[in-house]
């Protein structure tokens, strides 16, 4: 069956039937290892570095011609980011080349306090072969309880769109999150955690090497765009990451929470249809 806007429509009842189904989970096995080790932050932006700062006060702060001393304020920013600053800012994000070395080191993670609170470390479910890929903000709490992502409503939801788009939630796609580990009480996730956590997801990327990619909520939009714009103005247009064409559509949770954003959700999936049909 083709996938025409009539056909898609028929199998749309994600839309207005809320009712139970069940979750479609693919068992897979993940190779655990007690490797725990540090990384180096990302990349600072240049235009925030410390010597940026630095010059930037003393431009516009006054210095004593009898002593050539910077002024207490200029002395004291200059201490605080010499000493909150990365020993290099030229340390790259460091991405894995093997499905093996990256669950190893997301299952020994401890790079964020998030590692204290979990139950399960939340990586992947899906195909990694997928030509699809979702990518959500975080576990929740039937996600860190099973270990797989989207298993709780909003994966229900979530596999109700995938139908409807004629995908097998199993075969066809590959779902994963920011960070891997639950925030405490859903909370949103925090900068250093999405830092802490983001060249995981980017190694995904790298071996899935999806053709597309649907982006869950502002957190996973953000994240893959650089970008502080929110979901409704990033919506309704094609994107890039590394040249793998990215859509932009809101949360699954967020949809449950306002159903009248399913039709929005469902153009977005539309988008991304046709343009994966023209690839």
């Amino acid at each position: 069956m083709k996938n025409t806007p009539q056909n898609l429509l028929l199998g749309n009842l994600w839309i207005q039937n809320n009712s139970k189904t069940t979750v479609l989970q693919q068992k897979h096995r993940l190779v655990t290892a007690p490797n725990k080790i540090k990384y180096e932050p990302l990349i600072h932006n240049q235009e925030s570095s410390p010597i940026k700062k630095i010059n930037t006060l003393l431009s516009n702060t006054p210095v004593d011609n009898k002593t050539n001393l910077m002024q207490p304020k200029v002395q004291k920013v200059t201490q605080d980011l010499v000493h909150n600053s990365p020993k290099n800012e030229a340390v790259a994000t460091k991405l894995y080349s093997s499905w093996q070395e990256l669950n190893n080191q997301i299952i020994g993670c401890e790079q964020c306090s998030l590692c204290n609170g979990r139950t399960n470390i939340v990586i992947e479910r899906g195909n990694r072969a997928a030509k699809w890929m979702f990518i959500g903000e975080g576990p929740g709490e039937q996600e860190d309880l099973q270990g797989k992502p989207f298993v709780g409503a909003s994966g229900q939801l979530l596999d109700k769109m995938i139908v409807a788009m004629k995908l097998n939630p199993i075969e066809d796609v590959y779902i994963a999150n920011v960070v891997k580990c639950r925030p405490p009480f859903n909370r949103n996730p925090e900068k250093e955690e999405i830092t802490a956590c983001s060249n995981y997801l980017f190694s995904q990327i790298k071996l899935v090497k999806p053709d597309i990619i649907i982006t869950l909520g502002r957190f996973a939009a953000q994240t893959l765009l650089k970008s502080e714009v929110a979901v409704g103005k990033l919506r309704n247009k094609i994107h890039s990451y590394q040249d793998i064409p990215l859509v932009v559509t809101y949360h699954p949770s967020y949809l449950l929470r306002t159903p009248s954003a399913k039709k929005e959700a469902w153009n977005d999936l539309q988008l991304a249809l046709k343009t994966f049909a023209e690839l």
